[in-house]
């Protein structure tokens, strides 16, 4: 598994597969998967994560004394 590291706002950290790409708008980010759907779609604020969708199967961590997403899901090879 290869995961790529995202700097977000306020000293937040994304880390998710290559395969994924991450559109952002102001402290609001979509995660997108190599099937163009939505994986999540969620906001960063100093001291807080908010899930505004997720995929149904999402799996991801939270480290909140780093400041750190971790999505553990792995795409799908073909």
């Amino acid at each position: 598994m290869v995961n790529k590291s995202h700097d977000l706002l306020n000293g937040w950290t994304l880390i998710a597969h290559k395969a994924y790409k991450l559109f952002s708008n102001n402290n609001s980010y979509v995660l997108i998967d190599g099937d163009n759907e939505v994986i999540m779609q969620f906001t960063v604020v100093e001291q807080e994560f908010e899930v505004i969708q997720s995929n149904w199967n999402l799996n991801f961590k939270l480290i909140p004394g780093f400041k750190t997403i971790k999505v553990l899901n792995v795409p799908d090879e073909e």
